[in-house]
């Protein structure tokens, strides 16, 4: 996984799905799928002019489409508010190659 892009509480990552992120099915694993959010969703926070950090408190993810060995994909989170307590943040899994939206949710 690498980041390729980040900043004002912005983050972005592409990485290239390999038999390791899969399930039986060959395809992208659910649960590989939250981790990266919620680590990216993370990343975004840390790059808000205000630095701050948290934990999350809600993942709450619509998987739309699947993704499969050899596919090329980016995780991009954005900071859409943070208040004192709580952050609320967006973020996509998509298909590099097609745009397709393959997952995406608010967290906070």
């Amino acid at each position: 996984v690498k980041i390729v892009a980040g900043g004002e509480g912005t983050c972005e990552v592409e990485f290239q799905v390999d038999e390791e992120h899969t399930n039986p099915a060959g395809l992208l694993h659910g649960g590989f799928s939250a981790c990266l959010i919620d680590s990216v969703s993370t990343l975004a926070l840390l790059t808000h002019p205000r630095q701050v950090p948290g934990v999350s408190v809600n993942l709450n993810i619509t998987y739309l489409k699947a993704a499969k060995i050899g596919d090329n994909i980016l995780v991009k989170a954005a900071t859409d508010k943070v208040g004192k307590n709580l952050a609320f943040l967006n973020v996509q899994i998509v298909n590099k190659q097609s745009g397709a939206i393959l997952a995406q949710g608010p967290f906070l």
